[in-house]
Parts: structure tokens; C-alpha cells; sequence
């Protein structure tokens, strides 16, 4: 992955700050420079340090062949590995599951023993997990939160014990016991799906000729920082077009309160968009956009419409914007049901987390890219965030370029047949197949995960 530089500036703002150290930029230089000193030896201390070493030597030299011997076994034995906890929601979600092997296998790389736990989207299981592993040999704790507001006393005994705590995905809230969070920019992200539907929609255009086109949002979870961020950042592009009328929203609901859905939940996208379409566009039918924060809202659209009799052919079907790149909804993009989403690539999010816990138990200061940004309530947290992409039907294949999907998960015109179960008839003559005759591809295809070698 591409490194980024950090500002002179901030490095200085985040070593005040680091759970690392405290004071100024010079003290925590200063403490740095005087450790590798120690460590390394010179001048007098080597020195003395050489004489101590002799003058016990002579002391314990009854036995030199054998003095030599242990000297040689304690060199070579090798310490264990650090353990490090990966503790994630649920592992039943296609997403977090693919976290946790690649976070695994980071981890594994540079030499850590991973310790994966997963809540089961309980965020009483997983405060039990995160205080059950502070009670063993854990160095550092990565967590993605079921709950971002439920982990402040427990954590509160991890910052007690020393443990590093690195917020993954989603901002930990209400906690100082936060060390570093790694993430993508909901922003950022936002921005792109504003100016994607400013280009396609030419919504320039419009404002030229004083027309309109009609749009509704349906966003993030409201308990969720980066929807709020993601929000935002869509707002910051279109607010203009809604204050001028160039975009008309007729349901009146616009604000992030009114737009999200709580938990992503994609049954309550479908029953939003319904009641919009019911209330709101009797005689047009349908809205010309339909803006929303994550891909299941947008599948949910999706499927709200072609069950009305819309088809995604027609000359009137929206312009529907997703986030997240799931599998459902790139294979939407290539079929033109979706007309984007924002990619954010796993991958980099897992590495650069692991190169920030790897940095900090070295001793070191781990690389941000912001400090100002995320703020959980209790104290801005040094972040490190990732860079999204935006996905259309031009450019989905890039997907299968880079690994992320096989093409069978994502090409259009491919789909699952499900065959009816054989009826005792037919089972008498060709038997069913016992589920370890079922192939890898085949359950993968049903599941949507990911097929790719990790």
C-alpha cells in the first residue's frame, strides 16, 4: 500500500497526545533518542557495561565449556509471540468474517498470534470477551464495536492495564481507553457519491435551463459516526441544488435524523422507500434519484421497485447510489439496476490496522493521516484512513482485476439455481448427496463470500 507523509504538525500534535507518552514533541524525541542510546551502548556506558560483563564471567568461570553452552541455548531459544486480540461483531456477516481472516493473516505475518473472537452482534458477549482477554497475555486489542457507546467502563480496565486499544472500522465512543483507529473517509466517500449524481444527472444543466429532478435519501444508521460523516459529505455537494430547487425532494425528509435507517437495515429500506412511493409519488410513480448510504438500502430500492413493475429498462428507472461494494450490488451495478457504490477495500483497512498495532508494541509511534477529524467524545483519536473508490458499470471489473471478487460473484447474468429438493420418489433412484459431496464454489456462490484464496 501507498505510504502517506504526515505533516510536521500533526506528528507533533499526536505524540502529545499518544497514549504512548505525554508532553511535548521534544520530551518525547529526547525519550526516544535516550532509549536507543541505552539500547545500542556506547562510550562509557559500553564500556562498563563490557567490564560488568567480565568481571562476572570470572567469577562464574569454574565451569567455561559449560558457562559457553547455556549461554549459546538462551541465545537461541525463541521468545513467544505477542498476542494480540481481534475481537469483531458477528461473524454470520459476510464482512466480518472476511476481517477476521485477513486481520489473522496480518497478524500471523509479522510475527503475532492473533486471539479472534466475535460477539454474535451481542454487545454484552462482547464487553464479557474484551474483559476476558484483558485477564490473559494480550498485548493489544483490535475491536470493531457492536455497540460504539457500550465499551466505556471496559475499557476504562484495559487502559489500567496498559492494553492498547485500536478502534477498527467504527469509532469506539465515550472512551478514552482508544489508542488509534483505522478507517475510510465517510466524507470523503460522500463527496463522491454527491458528485457522481451531479454528473450523471447534469445537474448543471438543469440549473441552466431552471428545471428540476426529484431526489430522497435513504442514509446510514443514526447511531453510526461514519453515516453521519457519509451524510455530510453528500450534503456538502447537493445542499446547493436542493436551497436553488434544482433537486426537489418530496417527501420533505433530508435531514440525517429523517433519512437513516437504524442498524442498516435493508427490510426497513424497502418499507421507507414503499411508504415514499405510496405518500409522495402517486402520479409520477417514481423519483429520478434515489440517494442512499449503504448498498443494502440500495438493493432494498432495488427490489421495492421491480416488485411495483419498474424495470430497470425503462427510460424512467432512478439513479440509485449504494456504498460498500457488496456482492449483490456490484452484480446490480453490472446489470444497471445500481448506478454506483463506493468501494472500500478490506484489505488495506486490515493492513494498515496491523501496521499500526505492529508500530506501537515496537515502541514506536504509529503513522496518522488525520488528527482532527475523530473526535469520540472524550478525546480526538489519531486516524488512519483509507482511501474509497467509486464503482460503476464502466469499471466493476476492476473488482475481479484485483482479486477482491471472482467473476462469477459479480458478472451479470449469472445467478444461483436452487433446485427443489427430490421427492422420495426420485431420491429413492438417485440419492441425495450428503453435504461433504456439496463443492467449496457451490456453497460460496449461495453464501456470497468471498471465493478468493486468503
Amino acid at each position: 500500500m501507498k505510504k502517506r507523509t504526515v505533516g510536521i504538525l500533526m506528528g507533533m500534535t499526536i505524540a502529545a497526545v499518544s497514549v504512548m507518552g505525554c508532553g511535548s514533541n521534544e520530551a518525547t524525541e529526547a525519550a526516544n533518542e535516550s532509549a536507543e542510546i541505552e539500547k545500542e551502548g556506547s562510550g562509557e556506558d559500553a564500556e562498563t557495561e563490557s567490564s560488568e560483563e567480565e568481571t562476572k564471567e570470572e567469577r562464574e568461570s569454574s565451569d567455561d565449556s559449560s558457562g559457553e553452552a547455556d549461554a549459546e541455548s538462551e541465545e537461541t531459544e525463541e521468545e513467544p509471540a505477542l498476542k494480540v486480540g481481534v475481537l469483531l461483531p458477528d461473524e454470520s456477516e459476510e464482512i466480518w468474517a472476511f476481517d477476521g481472516q485477513m486481520l489473522k493473516e496480518y497478524l500471523e505475518e509479522d510475527g503475532y498470534e492473533p486471539v479472534l473472537a466475535y460477539a454474535r452482534g451481542d454487545s454484552g458477549q462482547q464487553v464479557s470477551q474484551i474483559r476476558e482477554m484483558a485477564g490473559e497475555d494480550i498485548s493489544a486489542m483490535i475491536i470493531a464495536p457492536v455497540d460504539e457507546y457500550s465499551l466505556t467502563e471496559v475499557l476504562t480496565e484495559t487502559k489500567e492495564k496498559d492494553i492498547p486499544v485500536f478502534s477498527y472500522d467504527k469509532l469506539i465512543r465515550d472512551s478514552d481507553g482508544v489508542s488509534y483507529y483505522t478507517t475510510f473517509s465517510g466524507r470523503s466517500s460522500g463527496r463522491m457519491i454527491g458528485e457522481a449524481i451531479v454528473e450523471e444527472q447534469e445537474l448543471e444543466k438543469a440549473r441552466e435551463n431552471q428545471e428540476s429532478k426529484t431526489i430522497e435519501f435513504l442514509m446510514g444508521s443514526t447511531d453510526d459516526v461514519q453515516s453521519l460523516f457519509l451524510y455530510n459529505g453528500v450534503m456538502e455537494i447537493l445542499q446547493p441544488y436542493l436551497d436553488d430547487g434544482t433537486l426537489v425532494c418530496s417527501s420533505g425528509r433530508t435531514s440525517f435524523e429523517d433519512t437513516g435507517i437504524l442498524r442498516w437495515g435493508r427490510e426497513r429500506s424497502v418499507t421507507e422507500i414503499e411508504g415514499i412511493l405510496d405518500e409522495f409519488y402517486q402520479e409520477t410513480g417514481i423519483p429520478d434519484i434515489i440517494c442512499t448510504g449503504f448498498d443494502d438500502a440500495a438493493c432494498g430500492a432495488v427490489d421495492a421497485l421491480t416488485d411495483r413493475g419498474f424495470s430497470p429498462d425503462a427510460e424512467n428507472w432512478p439513479m440509485i447510489t449504494g456504498t460498500g461494494c457488496v456482492a449483490e450490488a456490484v452484480k446490480y451495478i453490472a446489470e444497471g439496476k445500481i448506478s454506483c457504490s463506493v468501494f472500500m477495500d478490506r484489505r488495506d483497512l486490515a493492513e494498515e490496522c496491523v501496521k499500526m498495532v505492529d508500530t506501537y508494541l515496537k515502541g514506536e509511534i504509529p503513522e496518522v493521516n488525520d488528527y482532527e477529524e475523530y473526535d469520540n467524545g472524550k478525546k480526538i483519536i489519531g486516524t488512519y484512513i483509507c482511501d474509497p473508490q467509486m464503482i460503476n458499470e464502466g469499471n466493476y471489473e476492476s473488482l475481479i482485476d484485483n482479486g477482491y471478487y471472482e467473476e462469477a460473484e459479480i458478472a451479470p447474468g449469472i445467478s444461483v439455481t436452487v433446485t427443489p429438493a427430490p421427492t422420495e420418489e426420485q431420491a429413492e433412484i438417485t440419492g441425495t448427496p450428503a453435504p461433504d459431496e456439496l463443492s467449496e464454489q457451490s456453497i460460496l456462490s449461495v453464501l456470497g463470500g468471498h471465493s478468493k484464496e486468503l
